[in-house]
């Protein structure tokens, strides 16, 4: 039995159980457009730290040049897909 990786369900909730520590919310105030800067207070260490979570404790490496592209849940859903699909696309 193989687990979808990209894109589960369970990934998912993984994925916002991690933001939602790490911005302090409670994981039901997380919405899937909401701005980490602007909603949520998010500043770029905090953005950091998640990609480093994510190494350590999904097993997805994204680079740290990419935290400008971690702006809402739905663009990190995104950015892990590309990174766990393959290469990365060129945007």
């Amino acid at each position: 039995m193989t687990q979808e990786i990209v894109g589960g369900a369970d990934l998912r909730g993984r994925i916002r159980d991690i933001i939602s520590n790490e911005l302090e919310l409670a994981p039901g105030e997380l919405t899937e457009t909401g701005s980490f800067i602007d909603e949520y207070d998010a500043d770029s260490l905090s953005l950091i730290t998640i990609i480093t979570r994510f190494e350590k404790e999904l097993g997805i490496v994204l680079p740290k040049d990419e935290v400008a592209q971690l702006v809402d849940l739905t663009s990190v859903y995104t950015l892990v897909q590309q990174y766990t699909a393959g290469e990365p696309q060129s945007v």
